[in-house]
């Protein structure tokens, strides 16, 4: 009996298991976690099985987790360093653009070029870095949206080619005509690989030719795996070095470190870009006569209707600083160089700037000055800029000041953060002046701008999609294209939703406000995952409350809740149709 009685238990568990993991934990931790599972579920119905068996220490699901644990903290030291020396460049950088600016004669022009260009490669090194420790502690994420893939070619060619200076290397590009205009991937990802081969070429090309070539390896209906080709007359790889070429921190050799610089890592990016994106790279070289790297990538065809139209027409800076003219600007920042420097960059262009790292005093000078924007420093001591800007949002009288956040880091927990935060917008540091202008001018409220400037500045920013709409595509990606694992995740999903709403009865019944917020705290992943976000934000609501223990309140919004939920259902069911 008490073998039975465990092993049913060992069930319960498993379901239990199954449950947080689609809830709580990405597809890494969930992996983790069921593999530790099944290793112990093993063990112990060997044991019941066997019970004369000697029991053998097992070390390795420790050592699987010791190591996750060290690379998730690896990545965090590495996102810290980077943030702790963003700050300062950030500093030097700006006042290296506000020098610039100044009566400079040609030797001092000389010598702020050269801040100018070491602070960028700086940027640029710490930016490669960041991006290694995210792709391979699985921290970064992929994309699926329809883009056009032609148009995306020649945008990273037209870059390219303004790279080629003073050199005589002609830059050539060849396509097949059958593949569609749009596809569905990841646009950044597939950039930032092509950017980056093409870039090596180029540094390391002085005469010849570039030659991007893009062709079909296959295609079944909707399903394309394009074929990639970067061939250039360069300096070419040692042989001994092409084995070890997308190792990190690998390059062919000293004198090319000293010569053309770099981390070593833009290969290892490049290669594990490509495997997150199902593909494969390899690569071919003569010393001495040149390089062919070879990559394929699968994609699906996409909808051109799918894709956001682009606002046409662009604004100069002299314009912009005419429209900026006299904005009253409210700046939340704790660091003095930093309140320095932006206080110079905004009088500059005529702005009235207000600095302040504490979140009583902005607040006194929202009620006394008609504040046009603020800027907000995320990371700050006592009260951080996600609070500060709650705080603005929870006034009325301030729900339309547009709010930008300023940081050295920005992840995709951070927009999550900005969205409930009621933040309308970030600017990464460090940025140059023209980014600053750019960002103040589309987030700033103007009732003067003429119709015209209105269009041209129009911007989408950061906002809650709180269309009842579901994207079951890529849930589906999540689910390995598989709709059997996608209806199972649907039936959870739904049997979250009335466990959800038996317990909040119950729990009303007895006035027991934290059954119920445990409840709806666990069921906020699921309703974020399938983008249920109106009935999220009413889940959120009942959380708080029941934390106040406000039960009229409590019951109004599970009413709300209840009323709204069967149209999401419905809508849910016939996606899960149309993708069967």
């Amino acid at each position: 009996m008490k073998t039975q009685d465990l092993l049913s238990q060992l069930s319960q568990l498993e379901s239990s298991l199954n449950d947080f993991s689609f809830e709580e934990l990405s597809a890494e931790e969930a992996t983790l976690l069921k593999a530790s599972f099944n290793k112990f579920r093993n063990r112990l119905e060997n044991r019941i099985l066997n019970p004369n068996e000697a029991v053998t220490p097992d070390k390795s699901t420790k050592n699987i987790a010791d190591t996750s644990q060290k690379e998730v903290n690896g990545t965090k030291l590495i996102a810290h360093i980077s943030h702790e020396i963003r700050t300062p460049l950030n500093g030097i950088i700006g006042f290296a653009n506000l020098l610039r600016d100044e009566k400079l004669n040609p030797s001092q022009l000389k010598k702020v070029d050269a801040i100018q260009s070491a602070s960028y490669n700086l940027r640029d090194i710490i930016n490669e870095v960041l991006e290694y420790s995210k792709l391979t502690s699985g921290v970064d994420s992929l994309d699926t949206i329809d883009f056009n893939f032609h148009g995306l070619v020649n945008d990273v060619i037209f870059l390219c080619q303004t790279l080629i200076v003073d050199k005589s290397v002609d830059l050539r590009v060849s396509m097949d005509a059958k593949i569609p205009k749009t596809m569905m991937g990841d646009p950044s990802k597939l950039s930032q690989v092509l950017l980056n081969l093409l870039g090596n070429a180029i540094k390391f090309v002085e005469k010849g030719h570039i030659e991007l070539t893009i062709g079909i390896q296959e295609k079944k209906r909707h399903d394309y795996v394009l074929d990639f080709t970067v061939a250039d007359t360069g300096i070419g790889i040692p042989e001994k070095k092409l084995k070890t070429i997308f190792e990190s921190y690998q390059q062919a050799d000293a004198d090319t470190f000293s010569k053309y610089g770099g981390t070593g890592l833009g290969l290892s990016i490049v290669k594990e870009l490509i495997d997150k994106q199902n593909g494969q790279i390899a690569v071919e070289s003569v010393e001495g006569k040149g390089t062919t790297f070879m990559f394929n990538i699968p994609f699906k065809r996409g909808s051109a209707t799918n894709i956001r139209a682009k606002n046409a027409g662009t604004i100069t800076i002299e314009k912009g600083k005419e429209l900026l003219r006299g904005a009253k600007i409210l700046v939340f920042e704790d660091n003095l160089m930093n309140q320095h420097l932006i206080s110079e960059q905004l009088n500059k262009w005529g702005c009235k700037v207000y600095i302040t790292a504490e979140a009583q005093k902005g607040m006194a000078i929202l009620e006394t000055d008609a504040i046009d924007l603020v800027l907000m420093d995320l990371k700050m001591p006592g009260m951080d800029g996600f609070e500060i800007s709650q705080k603005i949002r929870a006034n009325e009288q301030f729900k339309q000041v547009p709010i930008i956040a300023l940081s050295a880091d920005f992840t995709s927990q951070d927009q999550e953060r900005c969205i409930n935060s009621g933040i309308n917008d970030f600017l990464l540091k460090p940025y140059t002046l023209d980014e600053l202008l750019i960002k103040v001018l589309k987030n700033k409220k103007e009732k003067s701008l003429t119709p015209e400037s209105k269009v041209l500045l129009k911007k989408e920013t950061i906002s809650k999609d709180t269309e009842n709409s579901f994207d079951l595509q890529n849930i589906l990606k999540e689910c390995f294209g598989e709709v059997a694992m996608l209806r199972e995740l649907v039936r959870l999903f739904k049997q979250n939703v009335y466990e959800f709403i038996g317990a909040t009865k119950i729990g009303l019944g007895k006035n027991d406000f934290k059954e119920i917020s445990l409840a709806a705290h666990k069921l906020k992943a699921s309703l974020s995952m399938f983008k249920a976000f109106q009935l999220r934000d009413i889940v959120v609501g009942i959380e708080e409350c029941c934390k106040a223990e406000h039960e009229d309140e409590t019951s109004r919004l599970f009413q709300d809740f209840l009323q709204n939920y069967p149209s999401y259902e419905k809508q849910i069911d016939t996606a899960l149709n149309n993708l069967k």
